[in-house]
């Protein structure tokens, strides 16, 4: 039969009830065989004994017994040791791994204060940083920040999303709302809509609005690449008024961190007021989380 390598194997044997380590040295792998074996010949060429008698098989080294077995069809069984008293004897990194890496310190206090029967560390150190740890428990791969800071002039850089659809309608039947943020003030208006394709016509009024109050051209509309943002119409409503349109890519929110952060607030506060039966009207001035300066931010809204 090929041998597929050579090498050392240590068992752990069971001797009058205690766990013992029996080293052995060139040891043959061999994948096909399906058991393992032990020459006697050679543990005895290491310089150990190993007397048969009564069915009974002694290994000895240096005069103390180091394991025994029993002969059972033809054949010498060596007393293993138990598998719970082998698993039970690790280091302190392996049991945070079998324990689904919980905390180190929770593991130091069960082995200190005996709380579970067979654990036992007998070694303490620990990985500084525990990768899979840190894999397994993290909610996203950091977005590095783009930099630059904000504008500095109105409508040089408008942020706008779509939300919904909502659970509830809307006292008007509208189930989605569109919201235009200005990045240098921070004021919002917050349009509602029946349908997600809606967006074109509020925009335009949206647009007509806010470039006579201003009296200044939109430079940068900033948005996600849905299709409601990329059509023909808009696409040709942004070469008439020369605005530059700028597209996220499709899933991390914090590429579009401005509008996505107030489309949550937005819908975590509408469902806190259901929930809690009161209709307010909300005509806001809120300040600015990022910023807070004597630009403050606004929102401004229409009930449909």
């Amino acid at each position: 039969m090929a041998t597929a390598g050579i090498g050392t194997v240590v068992l752990k044997v069971s001797v009058q009830g205690k766990t013992r380590k029996l080293k052995l040295e060139k040891v043959r792998r061999i994948p096909n065989t399906g058991f393992n074996l032990m020459s006697v010949g050679m543990i005895e060429e290491s310089g150990a004994k190993v007397p048969l008698k009564g069915g009974k098989a002694i290994i000895k080294m240096r005069d103390k017994v180091a394991a025994s077995g029993t002969r059972k069809s033809g054949l010498y069984l060596p007393e293993m040791a138990s598998l719970s008293d082998v698993a039970a004897v690790a280091s302190l990194q392996l049991w945070h791994e079998r324990l689904g890496h919980v905390n180190k310190a929770g593991i130091k206090r069960m082995n200190k204060n005996k709380d579970i029967d067979g654990l036992m560390c007998y070694s303490m150190k620990v990985k500084v940083v525990c990768e899979l740890c840190v894999c397994g428990t993290v909610d996203m791969t950091v977005v590095p920040s783009a930099g630059g800071g904000r504008v500095t002039k109105r409508l040089q850089l408008v942020h706008s999303d779509l939300g919904g659809p909502m659970s509830e309608p809307s006292r008007g039947g509208a189930l989605y709302f569109c919201t235009f943020t200005n990045d240098f003030s921070r004021w919002t208006d917050v349009v509602f809509l029946h349908k997600k394709r809606d967006p074109l016509v509020e925009y335009w009024e949206w647009l007509k609005k806010a470039q006579l109050q201003i009296e200044s051209k939109i430079k940068v509309l900033r948005s996600e690449n849905g299709g409601e943002y990329v059509s023909i119409a808009i696409k040709a409503l942004h070469d008439e008024n020369s605005t530059t349109h700028e597209t996220t890519v499709p899933d991390p929110p914090q590429h579009h961190g401005v509008a996505e952060r107030l489309n949550r607030v937005l819908g975590e506060t509408a469902r806190t007021m259901m929930r809690h039966k009161t209709w307010i009207r909300i005509c806001g001035r809120m300040p600015s989380s990022r910023r807070f300066t004597s630009k403050t931010a606004f929102i401004a809204e229409r009930f449909l």
